[in-house]
């Protein structure tokens, strides 16, 4: 009896503790609203982020990119759907000797270590167009959007 009522207290706490880790994922269509030039370019983006993170009070959306080329400090990527297809319009952007990216989960430097057909983890601010490396920050003095 006493083994039972122990494996039912241990049963409920882990499904209170899932049931508070999922209630606490925001969801990519109903908890973010997207920049209209965002949203210009990237019109399905809500179908096709990947997490939406809350850091310093701003709300962040993860997109994971392909990328076409890096050269000259310049990198083009194609933003990526679920299914890891290309959606919307390729992205050039500039970025300083010192740019850092997020591939398969560590960051490099953008100049030596990212090669064509890698996959990047770029992050977008909920009210501004922007692509960062990471979530959180203020603005951006290594990727500059060029326009294509």
């Amino acid at each position: 009896m006493k083994r039972t009522v122990q494996l039912v207290i241990a049963t409920l706490t882990g499904l209170s503790l899932f049931g508070i880790a999922h209630a606490q994922r925001m969801s990519c269509l109903k908890d973010v609203t997207y920049s209209q030039e965002f949203l210009s370019k990237f019109p399905d983006a809500g179908a096709n982020c990947q997490e939406v993170k809350v850091v310093n009070g701003e709300k962040w959306i993860r997109f994971n990119a392909e990328v076409k080329h890096n050269k000259n400090d310049r990198i083009t990527v194609d933003v990526l759907n679920a299914e890891k297809r290309h959606f919307g319009d390729p992205l050039t952007f500039i970025y300083t000797p010192d740019a850092t990216l997020t591939l398969v989960n560590k960051k490099v430097k953008a100049a030596s270590a990212i090669e064509e057909g890698d996959e990047v983890v770029i992050w977008v601010p909920e009210h501004r167009f922007g692509i960062y490396a990471l979530p959180g920050a203020s603005e951006s003095k290594q990727f500059k959007l060029v326009q294509n």
